[in-house]
């Protein structure tokens, strides 16, 4: 009975025994009905939730089903697709298992003749099992050389090291020995040098020096007062010479001797050469010899003001030397490289070029007349040397036979030249 006819049937009673109160038996057991009717609808009411609860149950076993139902067909497409992957394997496999067949017939036939050449092979196996056993007895033997070779090799090798640092040391020693061997050889070079110059060229200005001033003194009331005035001119010209050869001597000894101060500063080039010119204006006269010098005032160097003026003085007295009289001396100086470069040039009688190699070296004896016999040593050019060297410049001669030499020497500028 469903809960809608229940309802009106209560209803219905209910209202029965509003108008029928004066049948009281009836109520009672219309009342005894209703409590029976109460109780058939608890249990009614039961039943129903008990079957909503299964209703519900169920509705959510149909959902499940459905859902399991659709997994079961998706497994069932991935099992179809499965299926025809393994169809087409399939049938790869038997047109592979053809291919194969007829290739192990065909192989079947070529076992066969392998057969042959397995017997052919094995022989040759054996053969080659023998040398391979030659081999390894070879190669044990070389193994065993090669180990005492090893052992020799490094013990060679460290000989070979001792030997190296032994050459070293001794190619070290040789090195100095060569610069004390040319050391040595400077300094005897030097001491011949000086020893000539004592025996010979400082002896005979000496000796002819002193023969004159003994004929002027025994002879003075004989002359004539210009004969006297030409004894006295040579006098005084033998006078000069063996000055500037004693002067040149000291500063070479001393420069020797490391004695020699050494004070660089600023000089002009131009006051130096216009003083050096003045202290040899007699010996440019007495040869009418002109001097042209084309030296900027503003050009100054950076050097010892004493070596330079005993270079110059040297230059200058040497071109006189050796240019004729009635010619010309020309004295330059220019910038040129980031150095000062100074020239004296003569116009007399030059250099031959296998002695230009000889003029500044101390072992090499070169001494020349000039023009008017004038004697001299080769060691002004060789302190010219050393002086330039001292000054960080270096010196040089371009000469040419018949028509002069020039000499060359470099200095460094003054920041202000």
């Amino acid at each position: 009975m469903s809960k809608a006819k229940l309802t009106t049937l209560l209803t219905n009673f209910l209202n029965f025994i509003k108008s029928n109160k004066s049948l009281s038996k009836e109520n009672v057991r219309l009342l005894s009905q209703r409590n029976k009717i109460n109780s058939e609808k608890t249990v009614l009411e039961k039943n129903f939730r008990a079957s909503e609860n299964e209703k519900s149950k169920l509705s959510q076993k149909i959902t499940n089903l459905e859902n399991g139902q659709d997994i079961i067909f998706e497994q069932f497409r991935e099992l179809e697709l499965q299926r025809k992957e393994l169809e087409t394997q399939q049938k790869k496999l038997e047109e592979a298992n053809t291919k194969f067949r007829s290739r192990t017939i065909e192989l079947f036939g070529k076992m066969i003749d392998l057969k042959k050449a397995k017997k052919t092979i094995s022989h040759q196996n054996d053969r080659l099992e023998q040398q391979q056993k030659a081999i390894d007895i070879q190669q044990k033997q070389l193994e065993r050389s090669n180990n005492k070779f090893r052992v020799r090799t490094i013990e060679l090798f460290g000989k070979m090291i001792d030997l190296k640092k032994a050459k070293k040391t001794i190619s070290k020693q040789k090195e100095e020995i060569e610069v004390h061997r040319k050391q040595l050889d400077e300094l005897n070079a030097s001491k011949d040098k000086f020893f000539s110059i004592i025996a010979h060229d400082l002896r005979n200005p000496i000796a002819g020096f002193l023969n004159l001033t003994e004929v002027l003194t025994n002879n003075f009331e004989t002359f004539s007062g210009a004969e006297s005035k030409e004894f006295i001119d040579i006098m005084n010209q033998a006078s000069k010479q063996l000055y500037n050869l004693l002067e040149n001597l000291l500063q070479w000894s001393r420069a020797q001797t490391g004695r020699m101060d050494y004070n660089p500063q600023v000089v002009s080039l131009k006051e130096i050469t216009d003083n050096t010119i003045d202290l040899l204006m007699m010996n440019l006269e007495d040869k009418k010899i002109k001097v042209k010098v084309n030296i900027d005032e503003q050009i100054k160097v950076y050097a010892d003001e004493n070596m330079i003026t005993t270079v110059i003085r040297n230059l200058i007295s040497n071109a006189i030397k050796f240019s004729h009289p009635e010619s010309s001396i020309i004295i330059r100086a220019k910038l040129s490289h980031e150095k000062a470069e100074i020239s004296v040039t003569d116009h007399g009688v030059g250099i031959k070029k296998k002695d230009q190699e000889k003029l500044f070296k101390i072992d090499q004896h070169l001494s020349t007349s000039g023009t008017s016999d004038e004697a001299g040593t080769g060691l002004g050019l060789i302190l010219c040397k050393e002086f330039i060297e001292k000054n960080n410049g270096r010196i040089w001669v371009e000469s040419e036979m018949g028509k002069g030499s020039t000499f060359k020497f470099t200095l460094n500028p003054s920041a202000s030249g």
